[in-house]
């Protein structure tokens, strides 16, 4: 783990230690609301090699992403990072604005999940100068969350994660990664998991896709209870260069439940940016 710092931020992020040999694209991984750098599949995070000799690969993996630089960041207030959570997509936006900046990125492609698509969305809006591309996992123009779910994540925490990550996995997932889910949840506190909420609750740039002219990769599941596909697909046929990927059997964390058929698509998705 790498750290920096930006004023009233220590930023923490990994970097998974390849040479640029992928067209020269850089990946930024942005975690979903309440979660962290690690909930992305170390087989991206790490070096491949390293990971693979110590059996931290799903076995299907075909290393497709290996050729490319891929940096995984804790928000401020999550993971290891410190500061302040933050209550605005807006404010997580200009964050890592000024974190591609200070380590000196260019030809960016945000890999944002939920929360962190919401974050990819707002950058290309912004047209910042090192972003080249955008690929959205689980997200929406709109975000969806109730005022029950922002009220019971102040006055009954841990009853209202249980249900969030009920609702986050298709029901076939392995309990494992439920269990993680939750105890990640649980550690980044009520303030940040309740922030991190009322930030997608606000975020609506559905009169503004037509103002996103980069590549936009949008990958959705049918089981998907957080944002129901139906949302990611209408978001898709709105955005001039978009790719709309389904995946089946699958539920929110489509990264991490579908992690190879993930990574194929995405690789595939960037060696086609001209």
């Amino acid at each position: 783990m790498a750290r920096i710092s930006l004023g009233e931020y220590e930023l923490s992020y990994s970097f998974n230690g390849a040479s640029n040999s992928g067209k020269g694209i850089n990946l930024l991984l942005i975690h979903g609301a309440g979660g962290q750098e690690v909930d992305w599949p170390l087989a991206w995070r790490s070096v491949s090699d390293l990971t693979r000799t110590l059996g931290l690969t799903p076995k299907d993996h075909g290393g497709e992403l290996d050729n490319y630089p891929i940096y995984s960041l804790d928000l401020p207030g999550h993971g290891k990072s410190g500061g302040e959570s933050q209550t605005s997509v807006e404010k997580y936006a200009d964050i890592v604005n000024k974190f591609v900046t200070a380590i000196k990125l260019d030809n960016v492609c945000i890999v944002g999940h939920s929360m962190g698509a919401s974050i990819a969305l707002n950058a290309a809006l912004d047209k910042y100068s090192w972003l080249r591309a955008i690929a959205l996992i689980g997200g929406a123009s709109k975000m969806f969350v109730t005022d029950a779910i922002l009220e019971g994540l102040k006055e009954n925490f841990e009853p209202t994660i249980e249900n969030i990550v009920k609702y986050s996995w298709y029901k076939n997932t392995g309990a494992f990664f439920k269990q993680k889910a939750r105890q990640r949840m649980l550690e980044a506190g009520s303030k940040v998991v309740h922030d991190d909420f009322y930030a997608c609750s606000q975020f609506d740039v559905s009169d503004r896709l037509a103002e996103i002219d980069i590549p936009t990769l949008v990958i959705a599941s049918n089981y998907d209870r957080m944002v129901p596909i139906k949302a990611s697909h209408e978001m898709a046929d709105q955005l001039s260069r978009s790719t709309f990927v389904p995946l089946e059997n699958c539920g929110h964390f489509q990264h991490i439940e579908q992690t190879s058929r993930v990574a194929k698509e995405l690789a595939n998705y960037l060696s086609n940016l001209a």
